[in-house]
């Protein structure tokens, strides 16, 4: 019996960046990171990619163009932190 050799349509990255959310929030944007990522010549909007999400397309350093596609940003709460009917973040006892 064979089985089917797993694949994937999409690809989902993360990182933890060690700095106080204040300094580095900013710039957590696709059009913006040619400003501190040193492997990328540039960044700029692809207009008109698609109706429901930003599309930017970086250029790095050695030739490669990618077209990145922003479904989401995420912030983590602490676990002793949730939300409550009304939305409000309060304790969770």
């Amino acid at each position: 019996m064979t089985t089917p050799i797993p694949t994937s349509t999409s690809v989902t990255e993360s990182a933890v960046i060690a700095a106080p959310l204040a300094q580095v929030w900013h710039l957590i944007k696709l059009q913006d990171f040619h400003k501190f990522w040193s492997k990328l010549e540039k960044s700029d909007y692809v207009k008109g990619a698609s109706p429901e999400t930003d599309v930017v397309q970086w250029t790095f350093k050695d030739g490669t163009v990618l077209d990145v596609k922003q479904e989401e940003h995420s912030v983590r709460l602490p676990l002793s932190l949730a939300p409550d009917s009304r939305g409000t973040l309060g304790r969770v006892r």
